[in-house]
């Protein structure tokens, strides 16, 4: 699996429904955050910006829109979706481009 970060941003940080929603999902068991070909490995919530960060990984940008669907789409929730690399990966990949 690839691996992502995903930062996030509430357009009003300051709404209830945002809010709301993020103490709901959490609560409620956090259901989309296993499903097949995505796993969340980490989230640090940002309540002073209205944002905040998730590490996960997933099959594709596939799976990771499907994590993001609800929030950008029923709250207007901004994501930006980096992928990146673990430390082992790194690593392989520039012991094979040295050599």
């Amino acid at each position: 699996m690839a691996r992502f970060m995903i930062q996030w941003c509430a357009p009003d940080p300051t709404s209830d429904d945002y809010t709301k929603a993020i103490v709901d999902y959490i609560k409620g068991g956090k259901p989309m955050d296993e499903f097949a070909g995505f796993k969340l490995l980490a989230r640090q919530i940002h309540p002073q910006t209205g944002g905040g960060v998730l590490l996960v990984e997933a099959d594709n940008l596939a799976a990771v829109q499907k994590h993001t669907y609800p929030w950008t789409k029923g709250l207007g929730v901004t994501a930006t979706i980096t992928p990146g690399l673990s430390d082992e990966e790194f690593v392989e990949l520039e012991e094979r481009m040295t050599s």
